[in-house]
């Protein structure tokens, strides 16, 4: 690209790539091998076409258009490499450009998110929000669409204001703080701020970027909303609607040893850890489980890996229905099935043994740590300490009854539903991610024993 270089204009970079994206694009739709890698391309390219019109003349601009502009180079050799291919060609050839299509595409989502930063650090006016519509929905068309409006950017002192000076605390982690608000800026939200440490080992930068780049533009009813986010010097903050995580964590109303004053007087309404449905029924223990695993399952489908599912990252609304949070770890797949390598992140105990291992990521990896989250939610024991050999024996023996926490107590009817929980759980924790199931059908099996703890009680009624 002849005008790449320092002295061209944004308006010139702009049309360049413009002219860049439509050839590819063209090319793309008589493509005869790599279809789906094309087609994902095309996707990802529309997007950014839309948006480049408004792209300020700002020099972080120029830079970002300028690489830009190289990976479409490279992108367009290979959508051409895609056409008029002969047999022999085909088959010594293909597979390659198959993986260098993904990698492009990959390129291309990096890219994506420096454009939404450019426009989330402009500074002034409409442009603190991001553009709804720069997002990467190529895994699957909708999974973005009529989500709620973009998040803001919130200064230091905006929320220090919010939060009166941070004095009103939610929990706390060796990694982050929550703490209790309200917007000063006349909606009078209740939010909840989370203030990242700047002592924990991921990069707090990458995560703040994360969660604003794949949590905002997901719409789900399990999934935490988001309000708005603060970078300014060494704070990283991550603001979210109160009433999402009104009732804590899950991880707070199971493990009983742990629970903690502060956090009992933040359940809505001056309620306590006794009346806490999801400690006293098992039906509330499922719906929180089924809501949980129908937000990972969106994820998937919108080619997300989560790689941080915990109890911990499972937040009780003020109805008691669970929202996935905690995204800061989380990655977009540049298609469908795809594995990545990456470094391993997550606590230890939920991390998938297989992505430990092999440093490669896939959804399967999700799939291992909610497995390890049922059985949390079945024994009420910290998955740190608990002996899991044990427990999976117990259930591929069908003795249950052994390793199901006591509290609340499991009616035999109940049983019936608790052992398909427990036996979906044990084929959630198969050590080849092949043997795991997909969320559909971790999904299933939940509304399967949802109905089932449902229909006994309506029987009993």
């Amino acid at each position: 690209m002849d005008v790449l270089g320092n002295t061209a204009s944004v308006a010139q970079l702009v049309g360049t790539v413009g002219r860049l994206i439509s050839k590819i694009i063209d090319a793309a739709r008589t493509a005869r091998q790599n279809k789906r890698e094309c087609e994902y391309l095309t996707v990802r390219l529309s997007v950014i076409g839309e948006v480049l019109p408004r792209l300020p003349q700002r020099a972080e601009v120029k830079r970002s258009l300028t690489e830009l502009g190289k990976t479409l180079g490279e992108a367009h050799q290979l959508v051409l490499a895609c056409q008029n291919w002969s047999t022999a060609r085909q088959l010594i050839v293909a597979r390659r450009h198959a993986d260098s299509l993904k990698e492009v595409n990959g390129r291309i989502d990096s890219h994506i998110g420096l454009l939404n930063l450019v426009f989330t650090t402009s500074g002034s006016g409409d442009q603190t929000r991001p553009p709804n519509h720069i997002h990467t929905d190529a895994a699957s068309p909708g999974c973005y669409l009529g989500g709620p409006a973009a998040p803001v950017r919130l200064t230091w002192a905006q929320i220090a204001a919010a939060t009166d000076y941070f004095a009103d605390e939610l929990s706390r982690r060796s990694s982050e703080v929550l703490y209790k608000g309200r917007l000063r800026d006349g909606t009078e939200t209740e939010v909840a701020v989370k203030v990242l440490s700047k002592n924990r080992r991921q990069d707090v930068e990458g995560a703040v970027v994360a969660e604003v780049e794949i949590l905002f533009p997901l719409s789900h009813p399990h999934i935490v909303r988001l309000v708005g986010w603060c970078s300014e010097e060494d704070d990283r903050i991550i603001v979210y609607h109160h009433e999402h995580v009104s009732n804590g964590t899950l991880r707070d109303h199971l493990l009983r040893l742990r629970l903690r004053v502060r956090v009992r007087a933040r359940l809505r309404g001056g309620s306590s850890f006794s009346s806490s449905p999801v400690r006293s029924t098992w039906k509330a223990r499922v719906e929180v489980l089924l809501g949980a695993s129908r937000a990972i399952e969106h994820l998937h489908r919108c080619g997300v890996i989560h790689r941080n599912v915990t109890s911990f990252n499972i937040l009780l609304d003020a109805s008691w229905a669970p929202r996935l949070s905690g995204f800061g770890q989380a990655i977009l797949l540049a298609a469908p099935g795809d594995q990545v390598d990456t470094e391993v992140v997550g606590m230890p105990a939920y991390v998938d043994p297989e992505y430990r291992r092999t440093e490669r990521v896939s959804t399967a990896s999700d799939v291992y740590s909610f497995g390890v989250v049922i059985l949390e939610t079945l024994t009420g024991e910290d998955p740190a300490t608990m002996q899991m050999d044990s427990v999976l024996l117990a259930i591929r023996n069908r003795k249950l009854r052994d390793v199901l926490v006591r509290r609340p107590a499991a009616t035999p009817r109940q049983l019936e539903a608790l052992e398909l929980v427990a036996h979906t759980a044990e084929c959630c924790t198969f050590s080849d991610g092949n043997d795991r199931p997909a969320m559909s059908n971790v999904v299933a099996n939940l509304a399967r024993a949802l109905t089932i703890i449902n229909t006994k009680q309506s029987a009993i009624s």
